[in-house]
Parts: C-alpha cells; structure tokens; sequence
C-alpha cells in the first residue's frame, strides 16, 4: 500500500467565481478522493490553504510516496490562484521535503503558467502561436506599448491575462477594435488582477479545437474536441451546459495534424502525465496555439473528461490512469490493484498513441 497525499483548492459552489473560478467543488474533490480510494492505496487529503499549512502538515506525516496535486496554489494567497505562479510553487515546497508529485515539474508548471514564455518555448521549436505582445501595466510607458502593439499586430486585438491557466479576465470584452476598447480592457483587468502582466495578441475568428495529450512520449491523444460556436470561451461560455462540441477520432482527417501538434507542445514543454492544448484557426484557416495546461480541469464536465469518455473512459478510470502514469513517472512501482484497474484503460487509449505523422500542408479551414 502506497501513500499518496491529495493536494487540492475547494471551495463551496457559490464561492466559484472570480479567484476561485478554478478551484474545485467539493462535489469533484469528494468523487477524485472515492476513486482514489478504490487504488487500495493510502490516501490523504488536504485543502490547501497556505503554505504554513503545508509546511505544518507535511512534517507531521508518515513518508509519502507521491502528492497527487490539483491545488493550483493557496486560498489564503488569491493571487497566486492566477498569476501563474501557485502551481510551481506548491510543486517546489513539495521537492523541499523529498517527495514526488503528480503532473508536470515545476519547471514546466511555471512555463504553462505564463503565457509569453509558453509561446516563446513553442515558436523556439517552429509550433504555430499567434503573434503578440507582453504588456507591463505597472511601468509608466503603458501607452507606447499599446502604440506598440497597435504597430506591430494591428485590431482587432484579444485581450487577457497573461498567468495563470484558466479564463479569469477572459470576456467579450477582451475582443477590441479600437484604441478606446483597448484602453477599458486593460483598465478592467488593472482593475481585476492588479498590475500584472497582460497579453495583448492577435485575435483569431476561427475554429477552436482543445487537444488533450497524457502519459509519458510520445503520448496518448485523446479525440480532440472540435468547437461549433465561435464565441469567446470565457469561463462563462466554458460552464453553459448547451455547448456541444464534436469529438475528431482518429479516422478523422484532421486527428493526425492536431495530435501532431499536441505530441510536439508535449515533448518540447518536457510535461508529464497530462497536458491540455487549446488551438484556434486564424483567418487563413492556420491553427495558432493559444493556451497549454498542464493540471487539466478533472471536473466531470471538463474538456479532458468529455475527450475520454468518448473512448468509453469513465471518471473513475481516469482518475487511476492519473495516479498510475504519475507513479511510473518516478519510477515507483503501483501496487498490483491499481495494476488491474489500469490495464483495460490502457487497451482503449492503446489506438491513441501513434507515431507522429506531419502533413505540413494541412489546415483546417475556418
């Protein structure tokens, strides 16, 4: 029997907004805990709140053998909830004290966390992202770097945060044609987040797709999620029940170019376990990425469990799938009933790990 800690953010359903808004339900911590449960491992639950509470709670607990990590940072600390700097952090507190942790690094938790040097790590390897600017609201200059942006990319413009992994601050509004839109999204955001960094980039009017890639490279990759509507995918939008995305199979001929991509973000990030990849068609129909997560949402109404339970994955098994491929990561061997669990999710994503296969001729049209 193994000992795994289970690190989360809860807070009550009304409390969902704002700060929180990427925080889980107790709903989804108690199904995450139940699953866990059934490994016939040992499980210890903590919501995070502070690091004092970590530091207070790890020194009194038994040798751990991994910390299953969904807490996105501290509740007592909002802002590290999303600046992008919570992920990386708790991962490095756990390091600290020796022991492993499920998902990506640090190191790459901190690069999935910030925006600009996600896309300067993805077009360093020649991975199509959208042309922008990284804006520092805090430095006196604010209006050259919009003259700035203005110059080099031109309205429309989309506008948000540049931390962080979920869509805090992303809103009709964020799309501006004018120097006067521009100007109230930023001092909306200023507003909102304080003075941190913002991003200012091209605005894409196309297709939006999310890719979902896990395990180890090359990785699965699961049947992407096409998106009809071209609404803005605020926060709001993402939790509207009436949103019906198409599922692209591997049959599809559009899977081989989008798993291409999310295999490439995948290795060139270093991720591990699990990585969602959010792309969108500019107006010539070429697919921009514009968003990587490296803790997919495990909501049961999230974009990663949508994509596995069109394999026929239940929520519990991915859950298995999770802690197996974290445990595997460092070379820890899970004990023979989380084996047994695994194995018949493993023959269904079987299909989904396939050699890269590049048409560098291939867009999908808008």
């Amino acid at each position: 029997m193994l000992r795994i800690l289970f690190l989360f953010n809860a807070v009550p359903d009304q409390a969902l907004q704002g700060p929180y808004s990427d925080c889980l339900s107790w709903k989804t911590v108690r199904l995450i805990y139940r699953a866990l449960l059934e490994t016939g491992n040992k499980i210890y639950p903590l919501n995070l709140h502070s690091r004092r509470q970590l530091d207070k709670a790890l020194a009194r607990m038994p040798t751990l053998d991994l910390a299953f990590v969904v807490a996105e940072g501290f509740l007592e600390e909002p802002c590290s909830l999303y600046d992008g700097s919570g992920a990386a952090t708790v991962r490095m507190l756990l390091q600290e004290y020796g022991f492993a942790a499920s998902h990506s690094t640090a190191a790459t938790m901190n690069v999935c966390r910030h925006k600009n040097l996600t896309y300067e790590v993805l077009a360093k390897n020649g991975l199509p992202v959208t042309r922008h600017i990284l804006l520092d609201p805090s430095r006196e200059d604010t209006e050259s770097q919009l003259a700035q942006a203005i110059a080099m990319i031109g309205f429309p413009l989309f506008v948000k945060p540049n931390g962080g992994g979920n869509s805090i601050g992303i809103d009709a509004e964020s799309l501006v044609y004018d120097h006067y839109q521009l100007e109230r999204k930023i001092l909306q955001l200023r507003q909102t987040l304080g003075d941190l960094p913002i991003l200012v980039e091209e605005y894409l009017p196309g297709q939006e797709f999310t890719v979902a890639a896990l395990g180890q490279a090359p990785p699965y990759v699961l049947p992407p999620l096409a998106f009809i509507s071209r609404k803005i995918r605020s926060t709001v939008i993402k939790r509207e029940t009436t949103e019906f995305p198409t599922c692209i199979f591997a049959d599809d001929e559009r899977y081989p170019y989008l798993s291409y991509i999310a295999r490439q973000v995948f290795f060139h990030l270093g991720a591990r376990t699990a990585l969602r990849i959010d792309i969108r068609a500019n107006a010539a129909g070429k697919l921009c990425i514009i968003d990587v997560n490296g803790t997919p949402s495990l909501n049961p109404a999230s974009s990663l469990m949508t994509m596995a339970s069109s394999l026929g994955l239940n929520y519990n098994q991915m859950i298995y799938f999770v802690l197996h491929q974290s445990l595997l990561d460092y070379n820890i061997l899970p004990n023979c009933q989380l084996q047994k669990l695994v194995a018949p999710v493993l023959d269904l994503l079987s299909p989904y790990q396939l050699p890269d296969k590049k048409d560098a001729n291939t867009l999908i049209t808008a």
